[in-house]
């Protein structure tokens, strides 16, 4: 036989009501060991950019559509400028609104970089994380996969 919640003693109530507040905030921490390394990546891309939007000044790269490197184009210009929703002269949270415009804009843009990247010939994994893509985990148990170029003959 089961007691109501409510008629449980005050200890074990608050016991378990500590304990589940701990494991929340514990889970919550281990996302955050995360934000080094998500920081360190999206200044790596958005490093690739700049070069991305230099490359397409000067003719060397053309392959990215007006509407991405309209994004980033905006992006930047967004953290340039000093009217922007949060002021810069708020310490900590003058640069918060201009690093999620980065990030999102990075996001949004991520397969033209990535084809940029390619076209440079730099690491994939420097820029977007590790170098293995998370596949499926029947694909693994079935064997090697074969891959054969796009315009290869059959």
């Amino acid at each position: 036989m089961t007691t109501h919640p409510a008629k449980r003693p005050l200890k074990e109530r608050l016991s378990k009501t500590f304990l589940a507040r701990f494991m929340a905030r514990r889970s919550l921490g281990a996302r955050f060991d995360r934000v080094p390394e998500k920081l360190h990546r999206t200044a790596n891309q958005l490093s690739l950019g700049l070069e991305l939007i230099d490359d397409f000044r000067s003719r060397r790269y053309r392959e990215i559509p007006w509407g991405s490197l309209a994004i980033l184009t905006g992006a930047l210009l967004y953290t340039v400028n000093p009217a922007d929703i949060l002021p810069d002269a708020f310490l900590g949270l003058g640069s918060l609104d201009d690093a999620i415009v980065i990030a999102v804009a990075m996001k949004l843009i991520r397969p033209q970089l990535e084809a940029y990247c390619a076209f440079k010939g730099y690491a994939w994994e420097d820029y977007f994380g590790t170098s293995l893509k998370k596949l499926p985990s029947a694909s693994l148990k079935s064997g090697p996969v074969l891959v054969q170029p796009v315009g290869a003959g059959v």
